[in-house]
């Protein structure tokens, strides 16, 4: 909660660019709707992010200079395609013993070979 009791969440981002590896966004969301989209991301998933960003940069520890970014969003979407979920398997009847073992394939009854 904020100091004035609203939601918020924070993230962070790694982000592709290109050939120079990835960089690292803070991302915080007040608006109810991308907090409560932030909150049910799991680590990893692909995300789309609209709102205010800040670029900057910081060095690091080994005095390079890098590039800073931080998002305030206000819109956030999951673009990780969700898992299906499994279909159950059909009930298998399968061969009791006497009669036609194979009475169960689809199809199977159409003739009736006791008569040809």
């Amino acid at each position: 909660m904020s100091k004035n009791g609203k939601p918020y969440a924070l993230a962070r981002l790694s982000v592709p660019m290109g050939d120079e590896g990835r960089v690292s966004c803070a991302l915080i969301a007040f608006e109810a709707e991308a907090v409560t989209r932030l909150l049910q991301l799991r680590a990893g998933a692909s995300v789309a992010a609209a709102g205010t960003l800040k670029v900057g940069t910081f060095e690091g520890n080994d005095g390079t200079v890098r590039p800073s970014l931080d998002m305030v969003a206000d819109e956030i979407a999951a673009t990780t395609p969700r898992p299906k979920k499994p279909k159950p398997a059909p009930a298998h009847r399968g061969h009791q013993g006497g009669g036609d073992p194979f009475d169960d394939l689809p199809g199977a009854g159409d003739i009736d070979w006791t008569r040809a």
